[in-house]
């Protein structure tokens, strides 16, 4: 009973204190208490800022408040160094300059901050901002964080590329080299274009459907791997040195032991990407593991071939197996494609 007076209390003391501040501001406004200090919310507007041009070698940029109000990112190559924003004033990015370091916190710091935002201000207005390099500036680091509705990146050297994004709608990589790769994102598209990535992760994280091309470039030493559903594509001379690609998250998703692979329920899993390669190279030992979709590919430099599937389709050129099974081409060799399902398809035109 004591406990139920004293949440009463709290409830009333909250109530009143809302009173206090809606008689004080003279009706209901956006406000916000940062520690113990009541303030009103700032009316939105739309501003466009051209930052001090600086010298740096390294970029972090952090969501801040920002995850209020995802933004359009473009860091690419340009004549000289630059910063610029153009959209919301409430959610303007915070700008410093740190022993050669471009720190980026996008919005205010909320911390400590507790908002009262009654009247929306926060997602009117669409924003951008745009980061440039000079063509002979290799980053050491470009991290990016947070949630975005477009993230491009464009003509860049970079040592470390570091991208953890929560959702983006879509991320394009154009012509972008790193020495390490360290992804992990959830998009619901995404674009690699004549980019050289090395040694790391992809790791697409979406519950959305996906649809990624990979198109020309290098993928060396990197792990691959999607989540959910959707469609992936590897094209246009893109070449695949080490590394893999998992289609399907095989932990919480479908795999079977042995003992269960004469099982009549096979399809009862969630369904997984469809993956189709035209006219890439592989080097080394490469494997594409999938579910339940579809692995085509076609005109690939490779010396070998090995398919593997519990249930599933086998086609390799006119070898055919339909109940699941093994098929090899020249396995022995260097350079081997191999593609390993559960119930899916497995084709090589």
């Amino acid at each position: 009973m004591k406990k139920t007076f004293k949440f009463g209390w709290l409830i009333l003391a909250i109530g009143a204190v809302i009173a206090i501040v809606g008689a004080v501001f003279h009706g209901v406004k956006a406000v916000e208490f940062d520690g113990l200090k009541v303030q009103v919310v700032k009316k939105d507007r739309d501003i466009q800022k051209t930052y001090a041009k600086k010298e740096f070698d390294r970029i972090e940029i952090e969501n801040g408040s920002g995850y209020f109000a995802p933004v359009d990112l473009d860091i690419r190559q340009g004549s000289d160094y630059s910063v610029s924003y153009s959209g919301s004033s409430r959610f303007e990015p915070k700008i410093s300059y740190q022993n050669g370091t471009l720190k980026i916190i996008r919005g205010r710091n909320i911390s400590g901050t507790v908002s009262f935002d009654f009247t929306d201000h926060r997602t009117k207005i669409d924003s951008k901002l745009v980061i440039t390099v000079p063509e002979n500036v290799k980053l050491s680091t470009l991290k990016v964080e947070g949630i975005y509705n477009n993230l491009d990146l464009e003509k860049l050297n970079v040592g470390v590329l570091e991208l953890d994004l929560n959702h983006t709608k879509k991320l394009e990589l154009n012509e972008v080299t790193a020495e390490r790769t360290d992804v992990d994102t959830g998009i619901d598209a995404g674009q690699i274009i004549n980019s050289k990535l090395n040694n790391g992760k992809l790791e697409f994280t979406a519950e959305a459907d996906l649809d990624l091309v990979v198109s020309g470039g290098e993928l060396n030493n990197i792990k691959v791997k999607t989540e959910g559903r959707g469609r992936v594509y590897y094209k246009d001379g893109l070449v695949l040195n080490g590394g893999s690609t998992q289609l399907a998250d095989i932990e919480y998703g479908y795999e079977y032991s042995d003992d269960e692979s004469d099982s009549e329920d096979v399809d009862d899993t969630e369904p997984s990407p469809d993956l189709d390669a035209d006219t890439i190279t592989v080097k080394g030992k490469y494997e594409i593991k999938n579910t339940n979709g579809a692995i085509r590919v076609g005109n690939v430099t490779v010396q070998g071939y090995r398919l593997t599937n519990k249930h599933g389709k086998n086609t390799l050129h006119d070898q055919q197996q339909t109940n699941g099974g093994t098929l090899e081409e020249n396995a022995d060799q260097a350079d081997v494609l191999t593609l390993d399902n559960q119930t899916g398809e497995n084709t090589v035109k």
